[in-house]
């Protein structure tokens, strides 16, 4: 029995401002960190004349109307084609991660629910080793990742990668295999144990085989029909019926609706809103919108994210950000440049924190939020966070006083200075003014104090870059720097 433990107690009517709930450059930040990884300062300002309904359906908008990323030269390669798969095969893998990482910083929400969708379909690159079936998943769930989720779930499970993770490659009429039937129900669409059998699984298992035909790694993998079970199935209480992938899928979704909508919700509840459900009637009202949609998904997203529950202060700092979130959003916030030999530290680094795209943990996918930090990996996120900075400053230590320019309303008051700095990469103001002293304190570094005290000092001073260094590491050192 789920408990139901969330303090926001906001309807999904949409978000009208209030003076108690302004639509101020907090709630700016809130919607441009969860629908994608934030932006510059210039940016956020410009969203603060539009209405935020209008706001949230033109990001959407514009995330669905992306183009899919093309594809790579070697997107369709077999082994075959390689000179040394062993040599060549890697660097390929390691330039689509660093694509993959570059997407996510320009294509917003579309880069957010691809990334929604691997950590629900899960496949590991790990287990099928082929660059182009990597690519091929990538652009599948990029494909549908504002589409169609029961289109979705047809596709995946004739995806290549998916095909060999969960040995659908190897399910066949003689000798069927349970894998993927299992993750079907209890991962993909209706939740563990929720309204199947044992039995449900073993006939589903026969109707999923045939997909047996490929010659090679990195070749497309095919259905044959003289290894598909070509026989009756009772599926969920079903008349005898010859069921395939595809028409299991349709009764899937015929039968097994409410639970799968139910599912589905909740799982992208926890992921843009908070861990924390809300009451069952926002989880019913937003499944409904599903099931009516004939599973679309950015009806869902729209409902969700116009709405006054998304935008309640319960919901603003309720989710511990993963280590994509930390380092990219850190660089979009920063309004930093960045290179591709950059992204491919901070996949590493990413992956050295339990983030590895392409690798999730298990099948069931990274759980997120708390699981992210430990006294280990929070070390690891400041040493990423101080090399973007570093790499940075090597580049060009102007960027700092431009970003500390682009954020205060003073030029010379240290205080107002530290709090805007830090209420820019924070998602709520801190607790105490005693933590914006500290944060002063430590902008004002070794500057004597009587050039403060005179307002000698300024943001045109040479000591500035640093100092503007000095706060960022004090920031990101925060509790608060880790949530979103």
């Amino acid at each position: 029995m789920e408990t139901f433990t969330s303090c926001n107690t906001a309807t999904l009517s949409p978000y009208v401002p209030t003076t108690t709930k302004p639509w101020d450059i907090q709630r700016v930040r809130h919607v441009v960190k969860r629908l994608g990884y934030g932006l510059d300062v210039a940016q956020e300002n410009a969203i603060l004349s539009q209405s935020p309904t209008a706001f949230v359906d033109t990001w959407i908008t514009d995330s669905i109307n992306y183009m899919n990323t093309p594809a790579p030269i070697w997107g369709n390669w077999a082994q075959s084609d390689y000179t040394d798969f062993n040599s060549e095969a890697f660097p390929q893998m390691v330039e689509w991660l660093k694509q993959t990482f570059d997407d996510s910083l320009n294509l917003k929400l579309r880069a957010k629910m691809t990334l929604f969708w691997h950590n629900h379909f899960v496949t590991k690159a790990d287990d099928y080793q082929a660059p182009s079936w990597l690519y091929q998943y990538y652009d599948l769930l990029q494909t549908h990742a504002l589409g169609n989720f029961k289109t979705l779930t047809k596709e995946i499970g004739k995806n290549e990668a998916m095909l060999v993770y969960l040995n659908g490659v190897l399910n066949n009429k003689w000798s069927p295999n349970e894998n993927y039937a299992r993750e079907l129900f209890e991962l993909f669409t209706l939740g563990a144990n929720n309204n199947y059998t044992q039995t449900d699984i073993v006939e589903a298992a026969r109707a999923l085989t045939g997909y047996n035909s490929w010659t090679q790694l990195g070749a497309p993998i095919v259905f044959q029909s003289s290894t598909f079970d070509n026989t009756d199935k009772i599926i969920f209480g079903s008349a005898p019926t010859n069921f395939d992938h595809d028409s299991l899928i349709d009764h899937l979704f015929s039968v097994r609706a409410n639970e799968i909508s139910d599912f589905i919700v909740k799982k992208i509840y926890r992921a843009f809103v908070s861990p924390e459900l809300p009451s069952q009637t926002i989880i019913d009202q937003l499944a409904t919108t599903f099931r009516t949609g004939n599973w679309e998904i950015v009806p869902v997203l729209r409902q969700l994210f116009k709405s006054e529950h998304f935008f309640e202060d319960d919901a603003i700092g309720s989710i511990i950000k993963d280590p994509m979130d930390c380092f990219l959003t850190f660089i979009k916030e920063a309004n930093f440049p960045y290179t591709p030999q950059q992204l491919e530290i901070l996949v590493y680094y990413s992956a050295n924190l339990g983030q590895e795209y392409y690798n999730p943990v298990d099948v069931a996918g990274w759980q997120g939020d708390r699981d992210w930090i430990n006294s280990s990996t929070i070390t690891g996120r400041w040493q990423g966070l101080e090399f973007i900075m570093w790499t940075t400053w090597n580049l060009d230590q102007e960027l700092f006083r431009n970003l500390v320019i682009s954020i205060a309303s003073s030029n010379n008051d240290p205080a107002v200075i530290a709090q805007e700095m830090v209420d820019r990469f924070v998602p709520k103001t801190l607790h105490t003014t005693a933590d914006y002293t500290l944060a002063t304190q430590v902008f004002k570094g070794d500057v004597p104090q009587n050039y403060y005290d005179n307002m000698q000092w300024n943001l045109q001073w040479g000591s500035v870059p640093y100092q503007v260094v000095l706060l960022l590491q004090h920031i990101f050192r925060m509790p608060e720097f880790q949530l979103k």
